[in-house]
């Protein structure tokens, strides 16, 4: 009987902890994310972007939705790219991102992948 408790509190603290090292990693992830996104919105280049169509992810942030936006950028150069982009936008402003709009982005090449935010998406 004491042997299954002993075992019974070992695997609940190894329960606990690998809880916690998944939620720590998820947090760092999700404010790197948006580190990166606030650096994007400063200093990348700015392009226009048609909304090929948006989709409600199940995240919200400070009860604002988290939205996965397909676009067609066209940057600066005239180059044409396909983005998907995660972005935060205020519910009021939801109707600015619907398919067909035309909306800002701003973009810049991190680790030699190009990357894209929304000019006027939600940072908490």
């Amino acid at each position: 009987m004491t042997a299954l408790i002993v075992i019974l509190v070992i695997f609940s603290l190894i329960t606990a902890s690998v809880a916690t090292t998944i939620v720590v990693l998820m947090l760092r992830t999700r404010s790197k994310q948006r580190l990166q996104s606030k650096t994007i919105l400063t200093e990348g280049t700015s392009a226009q972007a048609v909304i090929n169509s948006i989709r409600q992810t199940n995240v919200q942030v400070d009860d604002q939705p988290e939205v996965l936006l397909d676009l067609t950028v066209t940057q600066q150069d005239g180059k044409v790219v396909h983005a998907l982009v995660k972005a935060v936008i205020q519910i009021v402003n939801i109707p600015a991102f619907q398919k067909g709009s035309v909306i800002e982005v701003k973009y810049m090449t991190i680790d030699n992948e190009q990357k894209f935010a929304v000019v006027g998406s939600y940072m908490p």
